[in-house]
């Protein structure tokens, strides 16, 4: 008789109830969930067009020193008023900010040109040292 009321104790301390949560399932669920948007994001941009030379804009409340330079269409790179060489662009727009790398340099492109060749004037920017390249387009009203 001794030994049924060890056995019956034993049985009993193996029928506690664990009070702690089993996050497990609710991990996993968020794993899931990561894995379907890190998936799915890519996918929701990739299908838009996009109409460059038209944007809305709000209008400079500060007037912050810039530097302006335009290609038209057939290419020619004017820096104000002023018609530059393309090997020339870097060390004219030097010479004209005084060193200063935190001045803006509009760029502004006619909207027939190549996008290669408009990118090639920000990254020959960019390679002078000016960080604050700006786009412009026409505000659409």
């Amino acid at each position: 008789m001794g030994f049924s009321n060890l056995k019956q104790q034993k049985n009993r301390k193996k029928r506690i109830a664990i009070s702690d949560i089993n996050i497990t399932p609710f991990v996993d669920v968020l794993l899931v969930l990561l894995i379907i948007f890190m998936v799915a994001a890519p996918m929701m941009t990739s299908g838009i067009t996009i109409d460059l030379p038209q944007g809305v804009a709000t209008p400079e409340v500060d007037k912050v020193k810039s530097i302006t330079i335009s290609i038209k269409e057939n290419k020619d790179i004017f820096i104000g008023d002023d018609l530059i060489k393309p090997d020339n662009l870097m060390a004219k727009i030097a010479i004209i900010a005084n060193n200063d790398f935190g001045i803006r340099i509009n760029v502004r492109a006619d909207k027939n040109l190549d996008y290669g060749k408009v990118m090639e004037v920000v990254k020959n920017i960019n390679l002078a040292g000016f960080s604050q390249v700006i786009l412009v387009t026409e505000l659409v009203q």
